[in-house]
């Protein structure tokens, strides 16, 4: 995809955030100070209270009760080794970044010595956030204490810290090739940054550190190029209804007021990612030129491997399968939307298959003016270990009814709900009184937030949700096939609001039930056509799977591991597959 120029302020603005880093750091971190650390589950309070050498004592005794992990019951009934991972990369970075400054007392370094030394703290789960945290933590502790036998894995340190260095270069360069699995998770982004981040601060091996910090920059231009102002629009992999419904609860909105700024400071609802806060990691000149320089429209396409992991736990791992998940983005500085525009089955009686879909949040569209106005459609349901894996707001486990496709300013939605599913129908969350205009037409609501234009499509029908928590802010459509249309414009493009309706309402729209294929033909962006296995935009088949990267700033081919990263004038080279990084 051809390069979009910057503003030609890009630079300068890139020099300001950098130069306001600091402020931006002691603010977030102020947040996060508490006295009372009886909620302190993995330790992050107490990193932040030790990182200003403040409530001292309690912040230790909280992090000895962290570390004797598996000798309390868990805060919220869970069970424990579901989430030993969290705490052990917590554990870590306490010891490395307070033991040799005085701050941490001898019970807490002797009760963290014994959590890594004395226990199995491999969570139950292998998903791609718990495998990294397993491994980075223990990396870091058999780096710690290499002549020390781990005992639940019947290994000295230095035998574990090869065996781990080895398998976190090979995880971190499939995932360079191939995409992250849980892709640009709102929810568990975080937790994989928390494990390069202790990685680039901590590890003594130089090329394992320049692989954190090439993937640190890679996932965060990746989230910059997905985002507005902050907003981190499109699908998702792997969220939760808060995050889906508001962006202000999600764990990556801290994370970019860190790095870049945005207009939300106050809104923000989530404790930003302490490991962040601490670390001496800065992503690059570029990608601060990239993240406040985007004044223009822009699509940017992404492929994601497939998850592989046996359904009853503890899991275990399987073979890679070759398919893949394809999202698409368009980002104007008036919106951003965009969708899983297909993604590949896995093979036929896989143990893996199981896993399509989980707590995936298919497509979005999000208005700067507030961090809540989003808009998307979704099958409901409450399956899965916690309800959330398909559950009300996201995710379709164990159902993958929905079949979707992005193209510019349009989104196509269609459902087929088997009989077997609890219910045969699909919502839409649209908060209405947040529209300045809000007009009904048939089976088209037409919506206007400034100077910009939505119209919504449900083919079969809606009905207000009128009681309950969600009124006023979801539609529900009734049947087992249906479908949505989402197209957007804006006062460049029409005259007026009017203008936009009577447009819409004239362009050819054929939905098959029966054949499961919708036909759209847009006034903006011309004929789109899908069914459940091909996607074409006038009459041109789009090709699957995407390029690992496909964009005006960032481009890979897909499985190259070669990341070329653009901005005016210049060029960047991440070469994972020989770790360097290179500059034209």
């Amino acid at each position: 995809m051809d390069f979009i120029q910057l503003s030609s302020d890009a630079e300068i603005l890139a020099g300001k955030a950098i130069m306001s880093f600091e402020e931006r750091s002691v603010y977030l971190l102020d947040k996060q100070i508490q006295q009372d650390l009886s909620k302190d589950l993995y330790g992050g309070i107490a990193i932040a209270n030790l990182t200003k050498a403040i409530y001292v004592k309690a912040s230790n005794q909280s992090l000895v009760r962290s570390a004797e992990w598996f000798k309390h019951p868990h805060l919220y009934g869970r069970d424990p080794q579901g989430e030993s991972d969290f705490a052990a990369i917590k554990l870590i970075r306490a010891l490395y970044q307070f033991e040799s400054v005085g701050l941490l007392e001898e019970q807490a370094c002797s009760a963290i010595r014994n959590f890594y030394l004395h226990n199995d703290f491999e969570s139950k789960y292998k998903s791609e956030n718990h495998m990294l945290l397993f491994h980075t933590s223990r990396y870091l502790a058999a780096q710690k204490f290499p002549l020390e036998c781990f005992k639940a894995y019947g290994k000295e340190g230095r035998e574990l810290l090869e065996e781990e260095g080895n398998f976190l270069r090979e995880y971190l360069v499939f995932r360079a090739r191939r995409g992250w699995a849980e892709f640009d998770s709102s929810s568990y982004l975080p937790e994989v940054m928390e494990c390069l981040l202790c990685l680039y601060d901590y590890a003594n091996d130089p090329e394992l550190v320049k692989l954190a910090e090439m993937m640190l920059d890679v996932l965060l231009l990746d989230m910059v190029c997905d985002s507005l102002d902050g907003l981190y629009g499109g699908a998702h992999g792997r969220i939760y209804a808060p995050v889906a419904l508001d962006h202000a609860r999600s764990g990556t909105f801290p994370i970019y007021e860190l790095y870049f700024g945005h207009s939300y400071r106050a809104m923000i609802q989530a404790p930003c990612l302490i490991a962040a806060i601490c670390s001496s990691y800065r992503p690059s000149q570029q990608i601060y030129e990239i993240a406040l320089g985007r004044t223009k429209a822009y699509v940017h396409q992404e492929s994601k491997h497939l998850h592989c992991i046996t359904c009853e736990t503890p899991h275990k791992q399987l073979p890679q399968e070759e398919g893949s998940i394809n999202k698409y983005t368009y980002c104007t500085p008036r919106f951003i939307m965009g969708a899983v525009n297909y993604q590949d089955a896995y093979a036929q009686g896989s143990e893996a298959g199981w896993y399509a879909h989980h707590q995936q949040h298919q497509w979005d569209l999000s208005l700067p003016e507030a961090t809540n106005l989003k808009i998307f459609s979704h099958h409901p349901g409450h399956h899965g270990t916690e309800g959330s894996e398909h559950g009300y707001w996201t995710g379709d486990l164990g159902c993958g009814c929905g079949h979707f496709f992005g193209e510019k300013n349009v989104v196509m939605a269609m459902y087929q709900i088997p009989e077997a599913q609890a219910l045969h129908w699909i919502h839409v969350h649209v908060p209405r009184d947040a529209f300045d205009e809000v007009e009904e037409e048939g089976n088209y609501l037409f919506l206007r937030k400034s100077g910009v234009y939505i119209s919504l499509f449900i083919h079969n029908g809606y009905n207000w949700t009128t009681e309950g928590e969600f009124a006023g802010r979801e539609i529900i459509s009734h049947g087992r096939r249906n479908a949505v249309i989402c197209e957007v414009g804006d006062d460049r493009t029409y005259a007026d609001f009017a203008s936009f309706r009577r447009m819409i309402v004239q362009n050819r729209l054929d939905f098959d039930p029966v054949r499961m294929q919708i036909t759209y033909r847009s006034f903006q962006v011309g004929e789109l056509f899908m069914n459940q296995s091909m996607r074409t935009v006038q009459g041109e088949a789009v090709i699957f799977p995407y390029p690992t990267y496909n964009g005006p700033y960032m481009a890979s081919a897909f499985n190259s591991g070669v990341i070329e990263v653009r901005s005016n004038g210049n060029k960047a080279i991440y070469d994972f597959n020989q770790i360097t990084v290179k500059q034209e």
